[in-house]
């Protein structure tokens, strides 16, 4: 992989949204629910950003490239839930839709996986988002949940677990090329 200062600045605007969507989605008494909707949306909208340079720093169209677009249009399928106030559970099922896109996005970019810490990096990424969208298929049935006695604090925190593998993955994805471009001079 050649060095390209496009595709580095877009793994690292990555890696920052998907800590800042995983500190809002972290159960805490001490940020209220819009706050948390707000680092939602601020960061999976830096992740499209990343994602789009990212793949726009690729000439060839390959699977990363697809990957990176698909990633995209999965964060801006989350974006779109936590934007709109829509009636009823619209907005929960763009999120786990999103989740999902996501998750396809990293599956499809290890097609052109030559490097471990691009495997390891989007296989936690698709297993993160997987886990959030499980949090949040278990969130829409939460009034099934309550009728037998089951808390929503169980989902709060698989959806969390997932935000944070994801983060992981593409924190190891930045650090990765980062250490690669460095080899390289």
């Amino acid at each position: 992989m050649e060095e390209n200062p496009k595709q580095l600045i877009g793994a690292w605007t990555q890696a920052i949204g998907t800590v800042v969507a995983a500190i809002g989605s972290t159960p805490s008494v001490l940020i209220d629910t819009n706050s948390k909707r707000g680092l939602g949306l601020i960061g999976n909208v830096l992740q499209a950003t990343g994602n789009g340079l990212e793949a726009d720093s690729q000439r060839a169209l390959n699977y990363g490239k697809l990957g990176n677009i698909i990633q995209a249009t999965g964060n801006v399928t989350v974006s779109i839930g936590l934007a709109i106030d829509f009636p009823g559970d619209t907005e929960e099922r763009l999120v786990i839709s999103g989740d999902l896109i996501q998750a396809l996005g990293a599956i499809t970019a290890l097609g052109s996986a030559d490097k471990s810490y691009i495997v390891i990096g989007n296989s936690l990424q698709a297993v993160g988002n997987s886990l959030q969208a499980i949090g949040g298929v278990r969130e829409l049935k939460e009034e099934e949940r309550k009728a037998i006695g089951l808390s929503q604090v169980s989902n709060e925190v698989l959806i969390a677990s997932g935000s944070w593998t994801q983060a992981l993955g593409t924190i190891l994805l930045a650090v990765g090329l980062t250490l690669e471009g460095k080899k390289k001079k």
